[in-house]
């Protein structure tokens, strides 16, 4: 996402916990020919969020684009899951873009214009059985951006929500997954490259779209549990997709 912006004109602040990666990343930025600003910061704790705002208007002035990407979660049953990794994925997921919401609008407002996209996830439209703790922060997210974006309506700034899929990332371990907890339709379902997420955030920058659901199959599953959760049942059963590929055999073989 920084290297997309940088690409298209943008100067970028990175913001994450650890430098190294950060300066990795500002390495590359820097050989487009924008500033790269590293800012090593926890988006869990208030206090460095805001010293860390500070930083980047001082570096680099008031950012008119604000992207809440960070992302932590805990796949376990509900009463597997502690509540200090309940607190944690709320504090980074949904705390954390808060936080940043907080420190970046005034100074938007003041500008009269900017945009804030928040990576919510697929699962912040529907919950899977070992989900609980990240899904509540993700949904939490989601209605956060929903109401912020009709608050902000004919005015000059925007907020968009995005909710992918599974990405090639490590955030998805396959080891650390439980297996029976996640549908085959999650979990075999292709995963989208960081690149495809990068291209989906900027056409919310370059569009105005409020809300981005990727890949369509993910899109069409949320529409489908909004409808009826029993639908939504049906399409994450395990047997769903054998049954509906013989169906589909059938249908054309006779």
């Amino acid at each position: 996402m920084a290297l997309w912006l940088a690409r298209r004109g943008a100067d970028v602040a990175l913001v994450a916990r650890r430098r190294d990666l950060l300066e990795e990343v500002a390495v590359e930025v820097r050989a487009l020919g924008r500033r790269a600003l590293v800012v090593p910061t926890d988006v869990a704790v208030r206090e460095e969020v805001l010293r860390a705002f500070e930083d980047v208007v001082e570096g680099l002035g008031q950012p008119d684009i604000l992207v809440n990407a960070a992302g932590i979660a805990v796949w376990k049953a509900f009463l597997d899951v502690t509540e200090l990794e309940h607190r944690a994925m709320m504090d980074v997921n949904y705390w954390g873009a808060f936080h940043w919401i907080r420190a970046a609008l005034p100074g938007m407002r003041a500008l009269g214009r900017g945009h804030i996209v928040n990576i919510s996830s697929g699962t912040g439209k529907i919950g899977l059985s070992v989900t609980s703790g990240y899904s509540a922060s993700k949904f939490a997210l989601t209605g956060l951006s929903e109401s912020l974006h009709r608050e902000l309506l004919g005015t000059n700034l925007n907020v968009s929500c995005v909710h992918p899929g599974s990405i090639r990332t490590g955030f998805w371990d396959p080891v650390a997954i439980p297996r029976d907890g996640v549908p085959p339709l999650v979990r075999f379902a292709p995963k989208m490259s960081p690149q495809a997420v990068a291209r989906t955030v900027g056409s919310c920058v370059r569009w105005g779209f409020a809300v981005r659901t990727v890949p369509v199959f993910v899109g069409l599953l949320a529409r489908a549990n909004a409808i009826w959760i029993r639908l939504g049942d049906l399409m994450l059963w395990k047997w769903f997709i054998p049954l509906l590929g013989m169906a589909l055999l059938l249908g054309f073989l006779f």
